[in-house]
């Protein structure tokens, strides 16, 4: 049921100084997202700072513009818009073969979700994710993610091609940090809780002079991303497959997400919602690939936050979205975050990682007393093959066509066919009776 005591309500939009200040709330929970999203995907692409935060602004960008039009035209409801964990691990995946080939990908990812909620196909692919396979892509992206996190949460680099140990104890103490702080501290706090995390580390660096501010000195306030687009995309068969399984990952994401906020403040129109909300989610993939950034998907966080703000209002949503974008013509701002070092947002996300593994059991677990016989393989199998595959060395897909090797070197895609030929062939429930 619709909780009443909203301060404000689905379509009420609150007086515009309250209305900025609870956009700001929005977009203190969404700088974390950008500033991971953003360190990783540019160590992904190998690029400078200069690089990196031209990819904060265009991503930013991209996360304002989705979170105005999903609250204005899409679902329509106050869910905020960030990068997508499961096309970042694809993004990070097909970084070696070029930006081109990813926004290749996206394009026809977006194109696949615009089609769905255009002639309305979600209701026959949604008996294919059960529950069991929504909790395995749930937990692959914790696990296979973990590959590229761990190098940065230990401090391995040129100098120290096996980590630092220094570095390595300053990541365990901010995931304790962080996760201690999300679990004691209650109420907004647990939404800031990443965000502290960072801000933990970058006191520990500062302390210990291990942070270069030039790039800050040398940003200007005011200028337009440069490059302000990507790159010409290119259609490989590897990167496209690759893709458009991730964006069916994604679409059941962006469901569950509109699905959790529809049980707070009212399910009228839901079907349409959802339909819209997919719609948007894959229109947010064609200007994610135009940026040449990762693409976006509603966040589950959502719920937790408009329950503590007690702020129901779509149009928050808006005004965070539009302050987003206007945000993102300052690289100062960026040049700031992007001093933070990696194994200070490894360790950030780390624990992000750690909550959507449980996630992941959580879903699996929905409705039932006991694990069954069965889920040992349709889920134990999936799992394994997936998070094998992310570890496996690189130059073991040498072997395969080059048309294929993007797309069996994805961990997360493999599992997921995996997972939907477990689940449906290999063990599907034996009839009774």
């Amino acid at each position: 049921m619709p909780d009443e005591s909203f301060l404000y309500g689905l379509d009420e939009k609150p007086p515009i100084a309250k209305n900025l200040i609870y956009g700001l709330q929005w977009i203190m929970i969404t700088i974390p997202n950008v500033v991971v999203f953003s360190t990783l995907c540019g160590a992904a692409l190998k690029l400078d700072p200069p690089g990196i935060i031209s990819f904060s602004q265009r991503l930013l960008i991209a996360t304002g513009l989705m979170n105005v039009f999903q609250s204005l035209k899409g679902h329509r409801y106050p869910v905020v818009e960030g990068g997508s964990s499961a096309l970042l691990l694809s993004f990070i995946v097909l970084a070696p073969y070029g930006l081109s080939a990813i926004e290749g990908g996206m394009i026809c990812g977006g194109l696949l979700l615009i089609a769905v909620a255009k002639f309305k196909w979600f209701k026959w692919l949604s008996p294919f994710f059960t529950p069991n396979v929504v909790g395995i892509i749930l937990m692959l992206v914790a696990l296979t993610l973990l590959p590229f996190v761990y190098p940065m949460l230990i401090g391995i680099d040129k100098v120290h091609p096996y980590g630092d140990l220094g570095i390595c104890g300053i990541s365990l103490l901010i995931i304790f940090f962080v996760s201690l702080f999300s679990h004691w501290g209650g109420g907004f706090f647990q939404t800031v809780s990443m965000l502290a995390g960072i801000v933990l580390g970058l006191i520990i660096f500062l302390i210990q002079g291990g942070i270069s501010w030039t790039v800050v000195f040398e940003s200007s306030w005011f200028a337009l991303p440069s490059p302000f687009l990507g790159t010409w995309p290119t259609f490989s068969l590897a990167s496209v497959l690759a893709i458009l399984f991730t964006y069916l990952a994604v679409m059941v994401n962006t469901v569950g997400s509109i699905q959790g906020m529809s049980e707070l403040v009212g399910k009228e129109d839901l079907e349409n919602r959802i339909h819209r909300g997919i719609g948007m989610t894959g229109a947010g993939g064609l200007v994610a690939a135009s940026l040449g950034v990762v693409g976006l998907v509603s966040h589950s966080i959502s719920p937790g936050v408009v329950l503590v703000s007690r702020v129901a209002s779509r149009y928050v949503l808006t005004m965070s979205g539009g302050i987003m974008i206007a945000c993102a013509f300052v690289p100062k701002i960026w040049a700031l975050l992007t001093v933070i070092p990696s194994s200070v947002i490894a360790a950030v996300l780390f624990v992000a990682l750690a909550s959507q593994l449980m996630a992941g059991v959580s879903v699996m677990m929905s409705g039932k007393g006991k694990i069954e016989r069965r889920e040992y393989f349709c889920v134990g199998l999936p799992l394994l093959v997936g998070t094998v595959v992310s570890i496996l060395p690189k130059p073991f897909f040498q072997f395969f066509p080059n048309a294929i090797a993007s797309l069996v070197s994805n961990g997360l895609v493999m599992g997921i066919i995996f997972s939907l030929f477990s689940e449906h062939l290999l063990f599907r429930p034996r009839k009774t009776g």
